[in-house]
């Protein structure tokens, strides 16, 4: 395997099919604009044993977290070979990062079986129609660490949450909450919202918790305000705060004029490893029941400590503080796998 620069290959009987492939360019033209697109993108390839690219990754480098891979093909001849995974693999290897894609129902089985979080995604315009996945492969190491900056907290329209932390049995109206909340956010950011998954305890059958439902939201750049916000706050969204130092997280909440749920809205980037935690740690509480019951018990009592210590002017922040124990304990045993 190699990087290879496509103005070098534009010509080459090879990469056009490949490309084709990945893409399904309508004619000649469309081909064209997809080659120079390719010349922005890095792109490694794998080639056959009489020299011709077998099969092609064009990807690029998103944040110091991911990387998105934008086109990926293996030549028909060549397929079933292990090339696509191992270009893939080679990329997680060299850069350290985790990788995401969006796909179709063609590939959405190849990427599941690599081992990425399958999350349902929006529209994609260059495919009309068709149902589309996000697919995120995590990097261990990003997801048993935590970054070492200032996350540097800035309050936007909330103020930090005070009082008695009240845990609420399950309650099977949250999941559809959470549709409600969901269906909101996808009609507000269109293309723009690449994932919107239900976290947090309220997504976890049977697990008590705060009646307030947690949602990821993943967009191309949390960073890029400009993209988001405006559309998140017309449909009623109030901008609670950011915190750009931690994954470029910021948090809305559904306004009281909506007629939504209470509810966390946090917003992260594609490939982000702190969206990765969230849905790993709720797909691993579904489904060990002596952990999600384990991982009550410790809600029970910190409840109960925050209030003996703080009573009514206790945070909320302090509350997950009294948690991480645990929370961190099971991340390490998840993400060593």
């Amino acid at each position: 395997m190699r990087h290879i620069q496509i103005s070098e290959y534009r010509q080459h009987p090879a990469v056009r099919e490949l490309l084709a492939l990945a893409a399904d360019p309508v004619d000649e033209a469309a081909l064209q604009e997809l080659l120079d697109d390719c010349e922005r993108l890095q792109v490694l390839a794998a080639f056959g044993k009489d020299g011709t690219p077998a099969a092609l990754a064009a990807y690029r480098l998103h944040d110091k977290y991911s990387l998105c891979v934008e086109y990926l093909a293996v030549l028909g001849t060549q397929q079933r070979r292990g090339l696509a995974s191992a270009l893939l693999r080679r990329l997680q290897k060299l850069h350290g990062r985790c990788l995401w894609a969006t796909t179709d129902d063609d590939a959405v089985d190849f990427y599941r079986a690599l081992g990425c979080v399958i999350s349902d995604s929006a529209a994609d315009p260059r495919w009309p129609g068709a149902r589309r996945y996000l697919c995120t492969l995590p990097h261990a190491p990003l997801l048993a660490r935590q970054p070492d900056t200032d996350p540097a907290y800035e309050q936007v329209d909330g103020r930090p949450s005070r009082g008695i932390i009240d845990l609420a049995p399950a309650d099977g109206r949250w999941p559809d909450d959470f549709e409600k909340i969901r269906a909101a956010l996808a009609a507000a950011l269109g293309a723009r919202a690449l994932a919107i998954e239900h976290t947090g305890s309220t997504s976890v059958p049977g697990l008590p918790a705060k009646p307030l439902i947690d949602i990821a939201l993943l967009v191309p750049d949390a960073d890029d305000e400009e993209r988001y916000v405006p559309q998140l706050r017309a449909a009623g969204m109030v901008f609670w705060h950011r915190e750009p130092g931690w994954y470029k997280h910021r948090m809305f909440k559904p306004g009281a004029g909506t007629g939504l749920a209470n509810g966390n809205i946090h917003v992260f980037s594609a490939g982000s490893p702190e969206f990765l935690r969230m849905v790993l740690f709720r797909d691993h509480l579904r489904s060990h029941p002596a952990d999600r019951d384990a991982y009550a018990e410790v809600k029970r009592e910190a409840a109960q400590q925050l209030a003996a210590l703080r009573g009514a002017q206790g945070l909320v922040m302090d509350y997950n503080w009294i948690k991480e124990p645990f929370i961190l304990d099971l991340h390490r045993r998840i993400f060593s796998r």
